[in-house]
Formats: C-alpha cells, structure tokens, sequence
C-alpha cells in the first residue's frame, strides 16, 4: 500500500514538473442555452483535451450537477466510456440537461485524474461553465414570427449531428455524412408552424425568422471556415497521411487566413477576427487545440443550416445545390441558360440530391408562379448571366432587383473563365450565400456594424459595414458570418437564386 501511495506521489510530482497548466483543457464546443422552460432538454459540447505526455484510462467527470447526463453516443469524434485519452488527444462530451430534475445549473462540468476522488481537476473557464436557469412552462408554440420559438432548437441539439449509421471506413477526409434532424413532435410541437404554403403569411415569416435564427445560432460559435460536412469534426492531426497544418484544399481543409479586421484582437495574425482574446477563445487555442479546425464550408452550411431549422434535406454540393446535374453535363448550366431540351434539376422533396427549392425570377417571384419566369430563352431569372453568353456581368443587379428578395433565399454565385473568385472550368458554381433581407444600422431589425465580418477578396472600402447596406450570412474566409453584400464580390456574380422556404417539407 505505501508502494502504491509513493508511486502516485511520484506520478503526481511528475506533473507538476511536466505542466504548466491544467492536465486537461475543457473548453466549449456549442454554448448550452441559458435558459430552459419546465419539461425542456438543453445541450451543451465540450472538447476534452490531455496536456499531459502520459496516456489516461478511466478518468471520470467528477460530481456532475443533478439534471445533467454525459450522452455516451454523441458522434464520431465524441469520448467513449470509460473515458480514456491519450497523450495530446481529445474528444467532445455532449451534456443534456433535464429541466425537469434541476431548477439551475451552474459550474462544471469537472475531469479529474480520479473520477471518484478530486485529484488533479480540470473544468472550463468561469465564464464557459454549465449556467442554465429553468423557468415555468410550458415552452411556446406559438407561430406568431416574433414568438420564442423562432431560435427554440433545444430538440435538434439533442440529436446526433452526425450520421447514426457511422462505419469508421466510409468516413471520408471531409468527415461523416450529416444526420438528418427531426423537429419536436411536443413541447413544444413546432411542426404546425412548417405545415404552410406561399400564402400562409404568418408561417411563412415564422420559417424565414427560424432559419436566420438557425444560421446565427452557428455564427455565434464561432466556427471556422472548413471542408466538412458537420459543425462539430475536426481534421485529424494527421488526414490521410498528410498533416492537417499542409492541407491546401479538398476535404479536411481549414482557412488558415490572416485577420482583416483593424482594431480586433488578433489583427494581423492567423485567427478568427472576433475572438475576444480571453478564456478559451485565445490565439494558442485557435491553432493548436482544435478551436481552427471545426467548420462547415459555404454549401455545407446553407445544407446544414435547414436541416437545423427544419429536418429539410438537400444536397451539399454547390452546384448540385444549385440544381445542375449530378452527371457533369451541367456544368456550366445558367438559369438563363436554360432550353426546353435542357433544364435545371427540379426539387423534389423525396429525392436527396435535390436542389434547394425553386428558381427565382428578377421580379422575386419563383418559376413556379411564373410559369419558368417566362419561359426559356427570355432571361427572367434572377441572374447577371444572359442566356448562354459568360461575359460577366451581363446584367446588373439592381437595389430595386435587391428588395424582391425573402429572408432565406439562397444566392449562387458563379464566376465565368478567368473572372472573379474560384475560376474552376469544371463548374461555374462556386460559392452559395443566405440572404437576411436586413441591412446595417441600429435599429430592432437591424445588424449592428460590429457584427460585420471581413472579406477577404474585396477591398476593405467595399465590406466594410455602412449603415444602410444590404447583408448577408454566408460561409467564407473565416467561416459562418455576417457579411455586407458587396458588389465586387457578391452582387456581381450571382448566377441564381433558389427559394426554399414555402416549397420544400419539414421533417
């Protein structure tokens, strides 16, 4: 026995020489909501990572707080239990919390080298621990476009982001296929609210608010700009046998761009612009402890995005998302393109290569209730490409053109040979963005300046944020953000635009 306590005592000595910092870094994945209405679930993520050089089994979490579970199938990248980890590796626990079993939340969670007694611990930072309050129910349903079930997705954070039928074989170096999301059948019963048509006004508001508030709820985690298919997989530290820190492109790739914002903390520096610089959001976290490799790319998020609003599936490919063939014989396809012998892919809300809803016309409305805008040949898509004919542009998009637009339509951008952003000949679909229907100000429907993100494309005279410009939420550069819809890179290059709100189903 006393062998036993000196090898420990060794052990322990041997940490204190070896670090100096904590044996295991906790840090926030997806924030838990603050929160909850009586009978709610809430969610919160964390990364766990080991500092130490020597290899941990069965390490514990250390009197977790009553109403919170470690979820022991949370995905891909998330710890098994008994929890091991070795040297300089991590994994993400999932939480749930049950409001019905605690009435607050507040501290934690704690890892420890023992996971019955405290010894050598480790939890968040203060202001990133578990903080969640319960107040009365029950949790609203309402339809009404500014009730609170607008950003109410307690539900979809409690399922697998990640494909459920994971086999570690068909995991790609983009990383595991997306689950597809349910929407809560009770409390609250959200599904009501997606039973609509065109005409449905209110419920038609209710979805356009839901989705902006989906793709917020992700630019608030501060993601990066990524290669894969799920928010919460990072590249391996070694992809394919090439490390992640060489990964110039294809799958597994993250933006390792150099900041654009003057004035943020970690100008001038590979990091994200709006990290504060405490806590876990610092420089040394960013690049070295995962926080640069969790992303989505810009299909990927818009994909992502309705599937966490509504359950609503369709492809992640940006110019399958579009609506070009699956075959290649696409390609170069433009809405004005379009001939009775050659069409864009219909929707189809069985089919899950699917594009993204219905074409749009310059008028703003679909080709649904236009008859194809027009029909074929007359260039009525909303679209700066005429016809067959690249030269770019050959229509300007107009404010006016600008206001017929609905919050959640979907912009592609394409770019013709040898101009603008991403000169691929293989597909003149590069780059898809959401349209917000805000613009930059102060007001209660309005995105306060510092919210903008950089663009890195753009000279700084053109993304930086003015009051009155129009903006957009895509993932680009730096990953999920707000942005202004500058002309020289956005308005510029819009191939198309695809309604999806009020023509595909909810799950």
């Amino acid at each position: 026995m006393r062998q036993l306590v000196f090898l420990l005592m060794i052990v322990l000595f041997s940490f204190n020489r070896v670090l100096a910092g904590p044996i295991f870094s906790v840090t926030p994945l997806i924030t838990g909501q603050s929160q909850l209405q009586q009978g709610q679930q809430g969610t919160a993520v964390y990364q766990i990572t080991n500092n130490t050089p020597y290899n941990f089994t069965s390490f514990g979490l250390y009197q977790l707080p009553q109403g919170i579970s470690a979820v022991t199938n949370g995905g891909y990248q998330y710890c098994s239990f008994p929890l091991s980890l070795n040297s300089g590796a991590n994994c993400l626990i999932k939480f749930n919390i049950d409001s019905t079993q605690t009435s607050s939340v507040q501290g934690g969670p704690v890892l420890c080298y023992s996971s019955s007694k405290p010894i050598y611990c480790s939890q968040p930072f203060q202001q990133e621990q578990l903080s969640t309050q319960t107040a009365s129910g029950p949790a609203s349903s309402s339809c009404s476009p500014t009730a609170s079930s607008v950003s109410n997705f307690n539900y979809e954070l409690t399922q697998t982001i990640d494909s459920s039928t994971i086999d570690a074989s068909t995991i790609n170096s983009w990383g595991p296929a997306r689950n597809q999301l349910i929407m809560s059948s009770s409390n609250p019963n959200l599904h009501q609210c997606t039973t609509t048509n065109i005409t449905n006004t209110n419920n038609i508001q209710w979805m356009q608010n839901r989705l902006l508030a989906s793709e917020l709820f992700w630019v608030n985690q501060k993601l990066n700009y990524c290669h894969h298919h799920v928010v919460d997989f990072a590249t391996p530290p070694v992809s394919y046998g090439t490390p992640r820190a060489q990964i110039s492109s294809g799958g597994g790739f993250c933006s390792t761009a150099t900041d654009l914002m003057p004035g943020s903390v970690y100008y001038g520096q590979s990091a994200r612009w709006n990290l504060t610089g405490t806590a876990s959001e610092t420089i040394d976290n960013w690049n070295n402890n995962n926080g640069m490799w969790h992303g989505v790319d810009c299909s990927d998020f818009t994909s992502f995005a309705y599937n966490f609003a509504f359950g609503i599936q369709f492809n992640s490919d940006t110019g399958y998302q579009a609506g070009q063939a699956t075959d290649g014989s696409q390609n170069t396809l433009t809405p004005n393109g379009q001939t009775s012998g050659n069409t864009l892919q219909a929707f189809s809300n069985s089919n899950p290569n699917s594009p993204a809803g219905v074409l749009v016309c310059k008028d703003g409305k679909t080709e649904q209730e236009e008859a194809a805008c027009g029909g074929y040949g007359t260039d009525g898509y909303f679209s700066v490409f005429r016809g067959s004919d690249y030269s770019h542009p050959y229509y300007t998009i107009s404010d006016q053109m600008l206001q017929t637009l609905q919050p959640g339509d979907l912009i592609f951008l394409g770019f013709s040979k040898g101009a603008g952003d991403g000169n691929n000949s293989s597909s003149v679909v590069t780059h898809v963005i959401t349209w917000t229907g805000k613009k930059v100000g102060y007001g209660t429907n309005d995105i306060n300046p510092s919210l903008i993100a950089p663009e890195s494309i753009c000279p700084m005279s053109d993304w930086a944020a003015q009051v009155g410009d129009w903006v957009i939420i895509d993932s680009h550069y730096q990953g999920p953000d707000y942005r202004v819809f500058s002309s020289c890179f956005y308005g510029n290059n819009i191939w198309g635009v695809r309604r999806v709100i009020g023509y595909m189903q909810a799950s």
